[in-house]
């Protein structure tokens, strides 16, 4: 696309550019079978110069433009080829390497100083130099791996594409109305085969967008009235979490109808096909252009989720599966009768067939057909472990069901073995984990014992999706990601679920189509347990950062909190320095004092790196007054400070009749609900203390948990009780006034701990009581989890009681990824009060600091009521 608008090339002028520089080619000295190395960005141009090469003999040797120069030189020697046709973007790094001995005749797309212009290849009398080209000629050498060591290139013939091309198009995917817009690399044998060749084959049209940014691609769509789109299933991944964010966004009315009629589509499928979701969904075509009808997937596995919704919406998604060396389709879903989870059935004239099959029935799978390749070039040891007895032997591993449909499972050699012998496929789990919203890319390894070959157990490398987590202000990634994966895991069976994860910040490494590169991966691993990353000098443009006033103190600052790490400006305060809420909010206020300024309580867990730290407090600390003089402790800060105008205001609604009142008929709907459904036996209800402040500190398995102990107490224990609860659940307006009148303290991890930290410390100096579920979250199992630290900051601050409750049985009732409460029998024992210094003085109590120990010792005095014998039921 230029200026003017989109260069138009009609298939007569393609078919006369190429037949003019084959000849010129020709004329030159090529002759059938000598290797011309292409070398270009994916546009018009390329495909002329393809032609060219193959209608003078030549074979075609496409390489990805993304290599480096000693990968481009390794390949060119082992392809031996004596010309290069590239464009310009390649002219100095080609210079440089034909003065570093790489002897090779440089044509140029695009014309230029020291190469011949590919539009200047072309004799003055053409006629008659063009070859006969034989059915069993190379047409291509594709390199697909190897290209640092010894290239493995796959020698692929006319006849192995013309098969395939006549085998795909059976399937409807290009009418000569058509219009493809290419987005992948025409290097590659998928995006040659369905980009270039199917549409070249059948009279279509193809475009080639500006760039790759979602702006110029929408706008290709509209100005040239696209009809498929072939992409890999994180492009459709893509698109589909952006139409769902749009939905997000709309009001709720706006929402429901979308669900509706996504609903209504769907049931119409079997009927009438994707039709009704054209008519039902037509906004959603006309951001595509209007005329979009085929999303054509490939390259890896597309998410069935994926796929069904853009059925819904009246796309027509067709997935297959392929290899280079396969010319590369093998099989294709029928577009009348697909399968979603299903790569489809053999195309027509390919045979499939699954070599020693498990009891599952998954094997090997076997293709033979007149698209497998002629073999590796120049490596004949590599062509006979890959082709036997006629089999190419593709090392992916699947099933074919009764109806013939095509079932991935894995790569063989990516297969991770349990010591059980159980079989585990990683991108099978690595879907299933990815719906969580908080996870942008998960990449499943296997860690092995140190004893055997055998794997130990499954862990997982997360990349969290930073911008949702930041739009949802959610400072703490690793708690996020922990909760959905242990809710995840409940639907798994137990040998396929991950007993660890560890958080990265870069993309993983993929192939050109998207797949993950798992040796790579594997290498990351172990470098992410190995011994932490050393220090790097700052880049010069950072420099006027660093030279603020004040910006050295921050460093040295977070040099302390991050226990000896070293820091960078783009570390992340959790996942490089591992700084978590509470650490944020000890970071934030030390910072206060340094500077003599105040931030707002929201600051931490709107600054996710050093960098942004450094920006945000710098430019409140120059707008402010001089650096303070003295130094306090954080918590006494925090704690120590009373609670603003409205949470006072909140506290007082608490204590009025009406709350009273309220508070009588909730514990009474609770007492009659949990003695009747779930027989509820309450222990040890007189060691709770009368009349001094105390945290009342117990395990946490269920959503009725907090119910319960109001249950179990009596009426004058509650209405002196406050609970601690998540500010998420309570954001409704009615929600929020049951919050208020039965003294619920709403809490945000992320955004305002400060404050439920300083309402929490109030509300035990004016005497009352406090409940909290250390834990932090609900248990995934019904164990009881490791306390966090956050309940034994505010204990040694206030210097109060603390009672141990064991609630057994909640787990039962409701236990997490259920979805409704079921009967069953719930005991409450209360634990004898006890002071912070005896805690402390518990061998339980382990731990860094003084909250962590004190929060280890009471986890253990919970733990060991767990077997305690119910003595009755409560009073009423």
């Amino acid at each position: 696309k230029g200026a003017a608008g989109y260069a138009r090339l009609t298939h007569r002028e393609v078919s006369r550019r190429a037949a003019a520089a084959a000849a010129g080619l020709s004329a030159r000295g090529l002759k059938p079978g000598d290797r011309v190395v292409l070398l270009s960005e994916s546009r018009p141009e390329w495909g002329v110069a393809y032609l060219a090469i193959t209608g003078a003999g030549g074979t075609a040797v496409p390489l990805d433009a993304q290599l480096t120069d000693p990968e481009i030189a390794n390949c060119v020697r082992h392809a031996g080829a004596g010309t290069v046709i590239a464009s310009g973007r390649f002219r100095e790094r080609l210079a440089a390497l034909a003065s570093q001995g790489l002897s090779l005749a440089r044509v140029d797309l695009d014309g230029g100083p020291g190469a011949l212009a590919f539009d200047a290849l072309a004799p003055a009398n053409a006629g008659g130099l063009l070859p006969d080209l034989a059915a069993d000629l190379p047409a291509s050498i594709l390199y697909t791996s190897g290209t640092t060591g010894i290239p493995k290139g796959v020698v692929l013939t006319h006849a192995n594409f013309l098969a395939n091309a006549e085998s795909v198009l059976k399937f409807g995917l290009s009418r000569p109305d058509d219009n493809f817009l290419v987005l992948l690399p025409l290097h590659h044998s998928f995006a040659f085969m369905a980009d270039f060749l199917v549409p070249l084959l059948s009279g279509a049209r193809t475009t080639y967008p500006e760039s790759l940014k979602a702006p110029d691609l929408l706008a290709a769509m509209q100005e040239t009235g696209v009809t498929v789109l072939v992409g890999v299933p994180q492009l459709y991944a893509m698109l589909h979490r952006g139409l769902l964010e749009q939905v997000k966004r709309r009001p709720a009315p706006a929402r429901a109808a979308f669900r509706f009629l996504l609903a209504a589509s769907g049931r119409l499928l079997p009927l009438v096909g994707e039709r009704a979701g054209r008519l039902l969904f037509p906004q959603v075509h006309r951001r595509f252009g209007g005329r979009l009808r085929i999303l054509a997937s490939g390259g890896a596995k597309l998410d069935p989720a994926v796929a069904a919704d853009f059925r819904r919406l009246g796309f027509q998604v067709l997935e297959g599966y392929g290899l280079t060396e396969t010319a590369p389709v093998v099989s294709f879903n029928p577009p009348e009768h697909p399968i979603l989870e299903s790569v489809g059935r053999p195309l027509p004239g390919v045979e499939v067939r699954i070599a020693a099959p498990d009891g599952d029935g998954v094997g090997e799978i076997l293709v033979r057909g007149p698209n497998v390749m002629a073999g590796y070039y120049r490596n004949p040891e590599a062509t006979a472990e890959a082709i036997r007895d006629g089999w190419l032997h593709t090392g992916d591993l699947g099933y074919l069901d009764a109806g013939n449909y095509l079932y991935i499972t894995g790569r063989a050699k990516e297969v991770v073995v349990l010591p059980s012998g159980k079989n585990i496929y990683p991108e099978e789990v690595e879907a299933h984990y990815q719906q969580s919203v908080y996870i942008e890319e998960i990449c499943v390894v296997g860690v092995e014992a140190g004893d055997g070959p055998a794997t130990e157990s499954l862990r997982a490398l997360v990349l969290p999706d930073f911008e949702y987590l930041k739009a949802q202000r959610l400072s703490s990634a690793r708690e996020a990601i922990r909760w959905d994966m242990e809710n995840y895991s409940r639907l798994l069976p137990p040998f396929k679920r991950v007993t660890g994860f560890s958080l990265v910040k870069e993309p993983f490494p993929r192939t050109r189509l998207g797949k993950i590169q798992r040796h790579r991966v594997q290498e990351l691993y172990r470098d992410l347990l190995a011994a932490p990353p050393s220090a790097e000098p700052a880049a010069p443009a950072d420099d006027p950062l660093l030279g603020r006033p004040g910006a050295d103190r921050i460093l040295d600052l977070l040099r302390q909190r991050a226990q000896g790490r070293p820091v960078r400006l783009d570390d992340n305060l959790e996942l490089d320095l591992g700084i978590d809420s509470l650490g944020r909010l000890e970071l934030v206020v030390a910072l206060e004092e340094m500077f003599g300024i105040e931030l707002p309580d929201e600051a931490g867990s709107e600054v996710f790196t050093v960098r942004e730290l450094l920006t945000r407090v710098l430019e409140v600390a120059e707008s402010g007054g001089p650096p303070a003089a003295t130094r306090r402790d954080p918590w006494e800060a925090i704690l120590n400070t009373p609670p603003d105008e409205a949470d006072a205001a909140r506290l007082a609604a608490g204590t009025s009749r009406q709350a009273r009142i309220f508070t009588w008929c909730f514990r009474m709907l609770c007492w009659l609900l949990f003695t009747t459904l779930c027989r509820l036996r309450v222990r040890g209800r007189e060691r709770v203390p009368a009349g001094s402040p105390f945290i009342l500190a117990a395990n946490h398995a269920a959503y009725v948990d907090a119910f319960v102990i109001a249950a179990a107490l009596s009426f004058r224990e509650v209405t002196r009780l406050h609970y601690v609860g998540f500010q998420t659940f309570f954001q409704h307006p009615l929600l929020d006034w049951f919050a208020r009148n039965v003294r619920v303290i709403p809490i945000d991890m992320d955004a305002y701990l400060a404050r439920a930290l300083r309402t929490a410390a109030h509300v035990l100096r004016q005497g009352k009581a406090l409940c909290v579920f250390p834990e932090g979250a609900r248990s995934i199992d019904g164990t009881i989890k490791p306390f966090k630290k956050g309940t034994g900051i505010l204990a040694l601050a206030a210097k109060v009681l603390l009672v141990p409750t064991h609630l057994g049985g909640t787990f039962d009732v409701w236990p997490r990824g259920q979805r409704w409460p079921r009967p069953a029998p719930i005991r409450v024992t209360f634990g004898e009060p006890v002071s912070v210094d005896e805690l402390l003085r518990d061998p339980a109590a382990v731990g860094a600091d003084d909250p962590e120990r004190l929060m280890a010792a009471l986890r253990a005095r919970v733990a060991a009521l767990a077997g305690s014998v119910d003595a009755g039921p409560p009073l009423a």
